[in-house]
């Protein structure tokens, strides 16, 4: 099977974070560079939040594409994290109350290439990207297939799961009593996982997984897996989430004014 026929019944669920006139522009741009794949999907999810009124402009851009998308809009954003954890728990809990058996779980600031269409896969309930870094590497003495035995954590920004073999993806009163506490803190940094191990979307994810024991599935080949591996450990990569690589057809393009990575 190839992940054009899986796409076709999928929903593909985006977030995004909307602060400026800027960033719809940006954001419309990249349906543009990713319209020919957004096109295969059964239907589009849009989830977003917001600093400033953006919401009907946001509509707009997205209805223009896709005239029957649902757009789901979130009346708060409590930051970075906590935001992002709290789309990714709508987006998934549209598909659990609407009985789609099939999500892509997208971002707005990734780009996708047609041939992401012809990647052939095999029958699983969850395919996913590897997230690792440099450090990863070398935790895993520069062995490839050490870290692939050893290492799971999903990026959250692409993946593709069947949301009906599953209870929820994120419990939300430990988001909401999490939250809480790091309000109590003093000058918070804002990165949840170095004053709570675990606290992480990827690592909720991979929790998600294991706990419904889920079959799983690396999208790439062995042979994408292994220029990744190179690429990341022969440039010393430090960001784990593959910002700005451009692979099998998907890139994290976080940084729009700076260089591309193609392997």
């Amino acid at each position: 099977m190839n992940l054009k026929q899986l796409i076709n019944k999928s929903y593909y669920g985006t977030i995004n974070y909307i602060g400026s006139k800027d960033d719809l522009t940006r954001m419309e741009q990249y349906i543009l560079y990713s319209l020919d794949v957004l096109k295969e999907f059964n239907n589009i999810i849009v989830a977003t939040n917001y600093n400033g009124e953006f919401q009907g402009q946001n509509t707009k851009v997205w209805k223009k594409y896709f005239p029957n998308c649902i757009i789901l809009d979130l009346p708060v954003n409590r930051g970075h994290n906590f935001g992002t954890a709290d789309l990714d728990n709508v987006v998934f809990d549209y598909c659990k109350d609407n009985n789609i058996e099939w999500l892509c779980k997208g971002a707005n600031d990734v780009l996708f290439q047609p041939s992401l269409l012809d990647t052939e896969i095999k029958e699983s309930d969850f395919y996913y990207l590897n997230g690792f870094s440099f450090e990863t590497i070398y935790l895993n003495e520069f062995d490839l297939q050490r870290l692939k035995d050893n290492h799971f954590t999903p990026q959250t920004n692409f993946y593709i799961i069947n949301v009906s073999k599953t209870d929820y993806l994120t419990n939300k009163e430990y988001l909401n009593e999490t939250y809480e506490y790091f309000k109590t803190l003093p000058n918070f940094n804002n990165k949840p996982w170095e004053h709570i191990k675990g606290w992480s979307c990827e690592e909720f994810l991979a929790e998600c997984i294991s706990r419904n024991n889920l079959t799983k599935s690396h999208i790439l080949t062995e042979e994408s897996y292994l220029k990744l591996f190179n690429t990341i450990k022969d440039y010393k990569i430090g960001d784990p989430s593959h910002k700005n690589i451009f692979i099998n057809g998907i890139c994290h393009f976080q940084y729009p004014n700076q260089p591309v990575i193609e392997i």
